[in-house]
């Protein structure tokens, strides 16, 4: 047990020491606190709502509570699994691979990682939440508020046993680079489908597609029988006199705890037995290709990105996103042809967020750069030139595909607004890039190596998820001259030519690019050696 608790003061001391260092940790932390903080209470209050109404309620509304708290309890299990293998994965630091030359045992030290990760923060506001189900029961009995305890205990732990089961048989079946890019882009771009859902079923149920919990409660019925949905359907089954449903969900529940230990055990030993065994074998490249036509150093740094981009999974996924953000818009704005166009302009700024944290992509690759005396002009020039040679060609084949399933093409003033559309698209692409050539100089955070897409460091979470809120942010207020002569050319009835937002939107986007570029190359040359001690850490941290 000393090693256990070893392991979780580890944990938490890392994530201490990370927060205390930096001031943007410490601003994330405490914003990630309040709204942990707000999550437990809203948690708290809705169940106290319920539970003063359920001993009053028939059996029918304590039946469609149960099923909105078995799906409830599914949907984020799945989405937990899904944002893990996308973004957040294991943690770096506390991965099994840190604690090979201590000698510790494989059973202590996949329970010393499991108690570490069900006593973290996230695992203990999801244990605050869950508590809650006991509040609900609290005034059916006192077997009841027990077993609801029991439940809540149980779904966190299944959910984070499943969470970390499926995450160490990735890393272990998922082992060459192109089986992992692969993987990654389809784990991505089933996140962004499940985020569509709710806008879909809305639109289902404007069309007369009504879903209630009547007819879900067969789904839910079914659910309560799997691992991800069965704790929550504990005290239900307690208080229906339902004893072998009762005793069947809960050894399924411990079931599922055993074999989930089980799997960590076997990935573990696998990966001790047979690392670096299934290593992709390196073919020799043939030519220069784009680097053999290089004309200059912007033109050479511009193929060496373009290089760098096709092998990595991290950046292209933004690309298939917009064939997916186009689709579903088509299908969600099917009755509003017009609306269309949020799936083009939603894409030019999808494809500006890894550009604002470009030099983290890069890695300790830029040592090179920065070696050979590369000037800060020549190294954001290269960037634009070799991110606007993929990104420009994609969003002007989405806007005349969206021209023409918007029925603009049969002229009118449709045709003008779509115009004006398609150039405020093209502008916030050069905006944003504009934005991203300061950001991406000023504030790099860590991203997941291209190897391992599905980890990042302990502690920068905050980060990840705050940054590009940020950079999205400053893209959309400095597009504020194109957004308000758009509103006026289109609302005042005459007063502004239709026409105008189209140069205005270009010349917009145009004006940012050159600044940014100007602004972002003077960041360069003057934190050179800062950013290259920022990317040994994180190279660090990524090891």
């Amino acid at each position: 047990m000393s090693t256990v608790a070893t392991i979780i003061a580890m944990r938490w001391s890392i994530t201490w020491n990370t927060i205390k260092h930096s001031s943007w940790q410490m601003v994330g932390a405490i914003i990630s606190l309040l709204m942990a903080i707000g999550i437990c209470l809203a948690s708290w209050q809705g169940a106290l709502t319920l539970g003063g109404w359920l001993p009053s309620a028939g059996l029918g509304d304590r039946q469609r509570i149960g099923t909105i708290l078995v799906l409830l309890l599914v949907g984020l299990t799945l989405g937990m699994l899904l944002i893990q293998l996308a973004f957040l994965g294991q943690g770096s630091i506390l991965s099994p691979s840190r604690f090979v030359l201590y000698g510790i045992p494989d059973s202590q030290l996949q329970v010393g990682l499991y108690l570490a990760g069900l006593t973290g923060p996230a695992g203990l506001t999801g244990l605050v939440c869950f508590l809650a189900l006991t509040a609900i029961y609290a005034h059916m009995g006192v077997g009841a508020a027990i077993v609801a305890v029991i439940a809540a205990l149980l779904a966190v732990m299944v959910m984070l046993a499943l969470s970390r089961a499926v995450l160490d048989l990735v890393g272990t079946l998922v082992v060459s680079h192109r089986t992992r890019s692969g993987f990654y882009l389809l784990v991505t771009v089933v996140i962004m489908v499940l985020c569509m859902l709710p806008s879909l079923l809305t639109s289902g149920i404007m069309d007369g597609m009504a879903l209630d919990t009547d007819s879900l409660k067969s789904v839910a019925d079914i659910l309560a029988w799997t691992p991800m949905g069965a704790a929550v359907h504990l005290p239900e089954d307690l208080l229906s006199g339902s004893w072998w449903a009762l005793v069947g969900r809960l050894l399924m529940e411990l079931a599922t705890l055993a074999l989930c230990f089980m799997i960590g055990m076997l990935c573990l030993r696998h990966d001790r037995l047979h690392v670096g065994a299934s290593a992709e074998r390196s073919t020799a490249p043939k030519g220069l290709g784009m680097l053999g036509r290089s004309q200059n150093v912007v033109d050479a740094m511009a193929a060496r990105l373009l290089i760098y981009l096709r092998q990595d999974s991290r950046k292209l996924v933004s690309y298939p996103l917009l064939l997916v953000v186009v689709i579903l818009y088509a299908i969600i704005f099917r009755q509003m042809p017009m609306m269309l166009w949020l799936g083009p302009v939603l894409g030019a700024l999808i494809l500006e967020i890894p550009e604002g944290n470009a030099l983290a992509y890069d890695g300790l690759a830029l040592r090179m750069e920065i070696a050979a005396g590369v000037k800060g002009r020549e190294d954001r020039l290269s960037r634009v030139r070799s991110h606007l040679s993929v990104a420009m060609p994609c969003i002007l084949l989405l806007g005349l595909v969206t021209l023409a399933f918007s029925g603009a093409m049969n002229g009118g003033r449709n045709l003008i607004i779509s115009l004006d559309m398609l150039a405020v698209t093209v502008g916030l692409l050069l905006s944003g890039l504009g934005v991203a050539q300061v950001f991406s100089a000023l504030l790099i955070y860590p991203v997941p190596s291209m190897d391992q897409p599905f980890t990042s460091p302990q502690g920068r979470a905050v980060a990840q998820g705050f940054l590009p809120m940020l950079q999205l942010l400053v893209s959309l207020v400095i597009m504020l001259p194109t957004f308000s002569v758009a509103l006026l050319a289109l609302t005042t009835g005459g007063m502004l030519p239709t026409w105008l937002p189209v140069p205005v939107a270009l010349a917009n986007g145009l004006i940012v690019l050159a600044v940014g570029v100007a602004l972002g190359s003077r960041i360069f040359d003057r934190r050179q050696s800062a950013i290259l001690l920022t990317l040994d850490r994180y190279a660090a941290l990524q090891s």
